[in-house]
């Protein structure tokens, strides 16, 4: 039977365990659920095998620390989108467009790991404030952000969203600066409709004005009718 590996001062060594002897230093090789080889390393054989016990438990929360540290947020949106087969053609069109325009170049860019709450809450910020988007886009924005990283948190990727609550906060405190809408009158609606069918050049959107104002449908479902 084989002797058992064992360090300087001969502590035997568990399996993947190694002392370096050019320094020293204790390592630890193990392969990840993705086949790739890692390493970690300790001074001591103390620390090195507390390094090992945070790995197990990450583990054993179904966490794969490699793919939380190297995946970015457009990498899960991507993943995202793959999963959606059921989506229609326009609504994918409209996910994609929202997403690359505003997302994509910028906060899409951070490590999934690294987005904090706060992240989210300043991006948004931003985007209200810099861009002045209206707080329906921003809807919009989020209703593709928060499953996506709501993906990784079922992927145990990563243990919460950090997006849960966002719009919350965000419509609680502009809330009171927002103005209030004001819906047409009929009279006014009567006197719209007869500019738009008079037109010369918007008479062709009368049967969508119609619909819309008879219905109260939103945009998005009118141009979605066949």
């Amino acid at each position: 039977m084989a002797s058992s590996r064992k360090d300087f001062q001969g502590r035997v060594l568990r399996k993947g365990e190694g002392q370096r002897k050019e320094d020293g230093r204790y390592v630890y090789r193990y392969t990840t659920p993705y086949g790739k080889r890692c390493s970690v390393y300790g001074t001591t054989l103390e620390e090195l095998r507390e390094k090992e016990k945070q790995l197990v438990r990450d583990q054993l929360e179904g966490l794969d620390t490699y793919v939380a540290g190297s995946s970015t947020l457009n990498y899960v949106f991507d993943r995202y989108m793959s999963t959606k087969a059921e989506l229609r053609g326009t609504t994918r069109t409209n996910y994609l467009y929202m997403y690359n325009r505003f997302v994509r170049n910028t906060f899409g860019k951070m490590i999934l790991c690294d987005i904090k709450y706060s992240d989210v809450l300043r991006y948004y910020n931003e985007l209200l404030d810099d861009k002045d988007i209206k707080i329906n886009t921003l809807e919009t924005i989020h209703g593709v952000i928060h499953p996506t990283l709501q993906l990784a948190v079922r992927d145990n990727i990563i243990r919460n969203n950090p997006s849960d609550g966002v719009m919350a906060e965000l419509k609680k405190k502009r809330k009171k600066h927002s103005s209030l809408r004001h819906a047409l009158s009929q009279e006014e609606q009567v006197e719209f409709l007869n500019y738009v069918v008079k037109s010369p050049i918007h008479y062709r959107w009368a049967p969508l004005f119609t619909v819309m104002l008879g219905t109260g449908c939103r945009v998005g479902e009118v141009i979605g009718l066949r």
